[in-house]
């Protein structure tokens, strides 16, 4: 059995990025995010990903891991590709567009393993598995995002946000989860423009079992947990790499929870996200860089 601080499962992307004044294109995807997060920050790291044969190359996408062990590739028929398209100055809101996807996870192929902590990154529905959520729950705290439940590719191949009808029966083997405050509102029927609406909508999804629920909005990071609420600014100075915000917040927060308070990881999660907004693809920084960006703006 391989042992890890963290095991993350997911897709890698291609991803397409489309504001009102520029377009770029990079391998990207929840997992790239938050694997690059957890490996700067020191951890020891196993990840589960499929592409297509052709696309291959792009694990390599991943940190320079001591062992290429670290990495399981699966083959599969096409690569997951989405066009995020914003059209708002603050990118809070944005347009999916499905260009391709990739095979789902199977029970059989998941590797045994024990973790810490477990991501599981779906990028679309049907990407999560319920089955397979409830199987390595047993491994580790399992952290799941909203996206992978909420994000449905109609005929169109455009995304739209769902209700994922089976929440409450798969919250109770929960640990963290994840939702932005698009996703929470779909997901509870509370508006979540408001700060007081967010806190609503994070303490109807705890109660439906997961213990800590963590919210990410344009403005700050919300977290609840039965205990505690706790909220934090961000301070990135530009939206230049907006894209991944919500995954490498989570990896930062959920990483920095193992020697840390909640009210201190939330602050470095924060630190450390603003600093990646304001740079595109996944953050490379370092801790010292963080604590420097703490001092200076909080």
């Amino acid at each position: 059995m391989e042992i890890y601080d963290f095991f993350c499962i997911g897709n890698i992307s291609i991803d397409f990025i489309r504001t009102p004044s520029s377009e770029t294109t990079f391998t990207g995807g929840a997992i790239l995010n938050a694997v690059w997060v957890l490996h700067q920050l020191g951890y020891n790291v196993g990840v589960l990903t499929k592409t297509s044969k052709e696309d291959k190359f792009r694990i390599k996408e991943f940190p320079p891991f001591f062992s290429s062990d670290n990495i399981k590739w699966i083959e599969s028929k096409n690569t997951t590709s989405i066009l995020n398209d914003y059209q708002t100055i603050d990118k809070e809101r944005r347009i999916c567009t499905n260009l391709g996807q990739a095979n789902p996870f199977n029970l059989s192929e998941i590797p045994n393993f024990q973790a810490k902590v477990i991501m599981y990154n779906g990028l679309v529905t049907g990407e999560i598995n319920a089955k397979i959520l409830k199987f390595i729950s047993k491994k580790g705290k399992l952290v799941v995002d909203a996206q992978g439940l909420t994000r449905k590719v109609m005929p169109s191949n455009n995304m739209k946000l769902i209700l994922y009808e089976d929440l409450k029966d798969i919250m109770p083997f929960v640990h963290y989860f994840k939702a932005d405050a698009a996703e929470a509102e779909i997901l509870t029927g509370i508006s979540t423009l408001s700060h007081e609406g967010r806190i609503s909508a994070a303490k109807k999804l705890q109660k439906m079992g997961a213990i800590e629920v963590i919210i990410s909005h344009n403005s700050e990071l919300l977290i609840v947990s039965n205990n505690n609420q706790i909220t934090v600014p961000f301070r990135n100075r530009n939206l230049d790499g907006r894209t991944g915000r919500g995954d490498t917040c989570t990896a930062a927060y959920v990483s920095e929870c193992f020697h840390k308070n909640m009210e201190e990881a939330a602050l470095f999660s924060v630190a450390l996200t603003s600093l990646k907004i304001e740079t595109p693809g996944p953050f490379k920084q370092s801790r010292v860089e963080v604590e420097k960006f703490i001092k200076d703006f909080y």
